[in-house]
């Protein structure tokens, strides 16, 4: 008994200590000190924002005569060889409307991709997965 709880108090103090490192575009979009002060104060919001950043949409290429076919808003994103380069993306940037029930749904000009902005509700759903797997979250 003593044993865990020794365990236990040490774990809580050694991952109260992690700092947790912020994704350089979230450093991009919202400048090095508001990013520190939300490490300070906020550190779970850092870790929401990571995981925005990579998880917040899906891309999915589409052949051309489909893409022409409809009447999609079109996105300048950065491409590399054709497709959406995920490294130089900064979803943050884009100041998409997302909605609670519907993925928005974009032509990438340059591309046969299809850039989507998954729904609040889908997005959450996926985060929340991520905090359990990792213990974040009961």
């Amino acid at each position: 008994m003593k044993q865990t709880l020794l365990f236990l108090l040490s774990f809580i103090l050694l991952t109260s200590f992690v700092e947790i490192k912020p994704d350089q575009r979230l450093i991009d979009y919202l400048g090095a000190d508001k990013v520190s002060t939300l490490q300070k104060n906020n550190p779970s919001l850092i870790h929401y924002y990571n995981f925005f950043l990579d998880n917040s949409y899906s891309i999915e290429t589409v052949p051309a005569d489909k893409l022409n076919g409809n009447n999609f808003p079109v996105l300048d994103l950065p491409l590399t060889n054709g497709e959406i380069d995920t490294e130089k993306l900064n979803v943050l940037k884009l100041n998409i409307q997302r909605k609670y029930e519907e993925s928005v749904y974009f032509k990438v000009k340059g591309s046969d991709q299809l850039f989507i902005m998954l729904s609040e509700k889908v997005f959450m759903e996926k985060y929340n997965a991520y905090r359990k797997s990792n213990g974040l979250m009961n």
